[in-house]
C-alpha cells in the first residue's frame, strides 16, 4: 500500500512541475508553432532526421549525415573505433558516409540532415526538427510521442 501511494504521489508531482517551453507540432504542412524561450528536444529511433536552428545538437549516429554550418558554428566528430576525433569551424558543409559515432554541432546557425539509427538525439536552443521513420521524442514543454514514417515536426525553443 505504501509503495502504491509513493508511486501515485510521484506521478502527481511530476505532472505539476513545469519543465520548460517547447512544443511538438502535428500539422500536415509541417509548419511549427512559435513559443517563447529556450527549449530542448530528446529523441531516439531510426530513419531520417533534419534539424535546423541554433544552439547545440548532439547526435549518436550509425549512418549518413550532411552538416552545413554558418560562421561562428563548430562541428565536433567522435567516431567509434580507431579513427581520431575531428573539430571543424564554421562556414563549411561536410558529408559523412557510414559514420558511426557522436557528432556535436554548436553555434548560431546550422542545418543537419541524417539518415540511419539514432541511439540518441539531443537539441538545445532554438530550432525545428523533422523526424521521419520510427522512434520516440520528448520536448521540454512536456510534448512527447512517437515518430513514424510520415514524420512529425517538432519545434523547440521558438
Amino acid at each position: 500500500m505504501r509503495t502504491r501511494l509513493t508511486v501515485v504521489l510521484a506521478v502527481v508531482v511530476g505532472l505539476l512541475v513545469p519543465v520548460g517551453v517547447a512544443e511538438a507540432v502535428y500539422d500536415p504542412d509541417g509548419v511549427p508553432q512559435r513559443n517563447d524561450g529556450g527549449g530542448e528536444l530528446r529523441a531516439r529511433g531510426r530513419g531520417q532526421v533534419d534539424v535546423t536552428g541554433s544552439g547545440l545538437v548532439k547526435i549518436r549516429l550509425r549512418g549518413d549525415a550532411e552538416i552545413a554550418v554558418g560562421a561562428g558554428t563548430a562541428i565536433a566528430l567522435w567516431p567509434f573505433g580507431t579513427a581520431p576525433a575531428r573539430r571543424l569551424e564554421g562556414g563549411t558543409t561536410i558529408a559523412l558516409e557510414d559514420f558511426s559515432g557522436i557528432l556535436v554541432v554548436r553555434g548560431p546557425d546550422f542545418s543537419i540532415s541524417a539518415r540511419g539509427r539514432f541511439r540518441s538525439i539531443t537539441a538545445r536552443g532554438e530550432g525545428v526538427a523533422r523526424l521521419g521513420g520510427r522512434g520516440w521524442y520528448r520536448a521540454s514543454g512536456g510534448s512527447f510521442g512517437t515518430w513514424t514514417r510520415p514524420g512529425v515536426t517538432v519545434a523547440y525553443g521558438l
